[in-house]
């Protein structure tokens, strides 16, 4: 096969051009390169298209009570050219200045879990009142690990004055 094409076996069969955002740049390769900031996971098929980790949720939104907070918001406006998406939330308790933030910790429990979320909302527990607490939500597909670039996440900040 020419540059551009490749074969993913051995064979008569026909070259077929690389999938979108990959390229081969020498002859006779079975499988294309994905381009610079995309990928292709350990399982998607050389005959897939390589994607890109999605952008950050957006519009967060919250509603606070005594017991509970919940949080939601939007989809990401680009998902990477995938269909694999979950969320994650990263609970910090942050002092007056946002520098001073450190991981909530056990304390804090989240309604289904806070990794690995399908949905885009969750419920938080157990929270504690005159706190100022941040939350990270993150988007994520199945090539988000194999990308170097920093994480995309929006971040809410929320500060608990009831007793």
């Amino acid at each position: 096969c020419r540059s551009g094409f490749y074969k993913a076996f051995a064979g008569n069969i026909k070259c077929s051009k690389c999938p979108p955002h990959s390229q081969t740049f020498v002859e006779a390769t079975s499988v294309c390169q994905c381009e610079k900031g995309y990928f292709r996971a350990e399982k998607d098929p050389a005959t897939m298209a390589c994607t890109r980790p999605p952008s950050a949720p957006r519009n967060v939104i919250f509603n606070i009570n005594e017991t509970a907070l919940m949080l939601e918001w939007s989809p990401p406006s680009d998902t990477g050219g995938r269909k694999d998406l979950t969320y994650s939330v990263i609970c910090k308790k942050c002092g007056s200045d946002a520098s001073q933030c450190e991981i909530c910790g056990g304390g804090i429990r989240f309604i289904p879990r806070h990794t690995g979320l399908i949905n885009s909302s969750v419920t938080v527990l157990d929270f504690v009142s005159h706190v100022n607490y941040t939350f990270e939500i993150e988007a994520m597909n199945g090539v988000s690990e194999l990308s170097f670039s920093p994480k995309q996440f929006t971040a809410i900040t929320i500060t608990t004055d009831q007793d």
